[in-house]
């Protein structure tokens, strides 16, 4: 068999298995996300915190070979319309957890969303500021 061919085989197989291993870290960060909505213990909220820290930071290493694999840039993503998307997807958010915050029965309920809108907005701001590095770079 051509020499080519085998190494083009196996990158598309380490893609696959990366790929594989990409979507269990996601499953699995959905999964602890989940748990810990219903656990009160401090310690085990600590121990689930690092598996979630840990997790994103898998998932962003994998995430970098793959795309070095595909050939892909690491700041592909970061366009000003790409940029411009997740500001609106935060507004949204935002909008929307005010909302919900508007609706709920339950003030410490109602608090909560309400801090999260917060978050939200101080993620537009990080957005804006990325996206006016992204298009200083571009010059």
């Amino acid at each position: 068999m051509d020499s080519r061919l085998k190494h083009l085989e196996r990158k598309q197989k380490l893609y696959s298995l990366l790929k594989e291993q990409h979507d269990a870290e996601i499953k699995e960060l959905m999964h602890y996300m989940s748990v810990l909505t219903t656990v009160e213990n401090d310690l085990v909220r600590s121990y689930l915190h690092t598996l979630l820290s840990d997790g994103l930071r898998h998932i962003e290493y994998i995430s970098r070979i793959m795309a070095g694999i595909e050939g892909a840039t690491g700041s592909a993503s970061l366009t000003k319309k790409g940029i411009q998307e997740s500001i609106e997807d935060e507004k949204d958010s935002r909008d929307t957890l005010l909302e919900c915050a508007e609706m709920s029965d339950d003030s410490e309920t109602a608090a909560l969303l309400k801090s999260i809108s917060v978050d939200e907005e101080h993620h537009m701001r990080i957005l804006q500021h990325l996206s006016e590095l992204v298009e200083s770079y571009s010059k």
